[in-house]
């Protein structure tokens, strides 16, 4: 199976290439994609060993000077450390302003080299190789990069658009269960923003995507990938509509920060985030009740929720505030009307946002 799909920025316009075993024939898509052939390999030693020997060697066969950069993976390593390390090793291996990167990773590697690239010699070419499920619907796509900086995730960035993003949906057999269900929350959350017969096919087809169905995760891979296509080509530096990406996202940014990015995984705390966004969209009378169960359902059954540790409520509303979409000491929310309808809230008072926080930490902690 194979689709490409257009990201439309102009001069920066990009293709998404989804192909089952991609990564056995990327060589010409990215040859011809750059005019250098000096390249630079970012990614980890276990994607390395399992990947990225073979890429490198077909690159070597097909003339290219690939330099493989190996750094640390989590979130705890999406650092100015991290960064500087890389940039260090483009420096020390010579890499010129016509070099190109390959972030082959998940979010965090794509994040940093994004983030590198875009510094490095004030920009140099950069391709995106995705290779786990949140990354291939969500974090390779729109030119967002950053670093963590001070407790708050991806405080220090840049748009930095790539020249290619390729995805390979047979890499995502090698996920363990964890990693592969906390890619499921970014599908989620493109159901309930704009797309509810995506977000009805996910609910009938529960089990067929625990179990890794090829032909469904494709179809999932490929929506995921038009929808966020569309919004980035329409508002590509997120001064409208791309707002609606961060649905979940304000709390979850919170809660990965306050459990010191170890108790949940990203795709965890957006679940509990578009939990919370439910709660305050029926609070404020935005939706009916069914609307919240349904996620709530949907993300129980796909594994993403399971009883919340304790938190301080007001200590994670303080943490809501440092989010970079705040705006003169408020939150902005992502909130829903219905599944595949969202809308924009600003001024929520404190009250009502405290109170949706507790009722969530009431609700969750009774689960098993």
């Amino acid at each position: 199976m194979k689709t490409m799909i257009r990201v439309e920025l102009g001069k920066r316009s990009y293709d998404i290439i989804i192909q089952n075993g991609l990564a056995q024939h990327c060589v010409s898509l990215i040859k011809s994609k750059t005019r250098s052939k000096k390249i630079a390999l970012l990614t980890n030693s276990k994607i390395y060993h399992l990947l990225g020997k073979t890429i490198e060697k077909n690159f070597k066969k097909a003339g290219f000077l690939l330099t493989p950069i190996l750094v640390a993976e989590g979130e705890k390593y999406k650092n100015e450390s991290s960064l500087f390390e890389i940039l260090g090793k483009l420096a020390k291996y010579e890499f010129q302003r016509d070099s190109a990167l390959i972030a082959l990773g998940g979010g965090v590697l794509g994040d940093l080299g994004g983030l590198a690239s875009s510094l490095y010699m004030r920009g140099i070419s950069f391709f995106q190789f995705p290779t786990t499920l949140l990354a291939q619907v969500d974090a390779s796509i729109g030119g967002k990069t950053a670093i963590d900086y001070r407790g708050i995730k991806n405080l220090i960035g840049s748009f930095h658009q790539p020249k290619l993003v390729l995805i390979d949906p047979d890499i995502l057999i090698t996920l363990d269960e964890r990693q592969f269900k906390t890619g499921l929350a970014e599908v989620i959350k493109y159901g309930v923003i704009c797309d509810e017969r995506m977000f009805k096919k996910m609910e009938d087809n529960v089990d067929l995507i625990l179990g890794r169905n090829p032909k469904i995760l494709f179809h999932l891979i490929k929506r995921s990938c038009e929808i966020k296509a569309r919004i980035v080509s329409k508002d590509e530096n997120e001064n409208a509509n791309r707002a609606w990406l961060n649905y979940g996202h304000t709390l979850g940014h919170a809660f990965e920060s306050y459990f010191g990015y170890q108790e949940l995984t990203h795709g965890e705390a957006i679940s509990y985030g578009m939990w919370f966004a439910g709660l305050l969209s029926y609070q404020l009378g935005l939706c009916a009740k069914n609307v919240v169960a349904r996620q709530i359902s949907l993300l129980s059954r796909m594994g993403l929720i399971r009883r919340l540790p304790s938190f301080k409520p007001e200590i994670v509303y303080k943490r809501m505030l440092l989010d970079k979409k705040a705006r003169k000491g408020r939150v902005q929310f992502v909130l829903t009307r219905k599944i595949g309808l969202v809308t924009i809230q600003k001024n929520i008072p404190h009250s009502t946002i405290l109170s949706a926080l507790t009722r969530l930490q009431a609700e969750a902690s009774e689960l098993s």
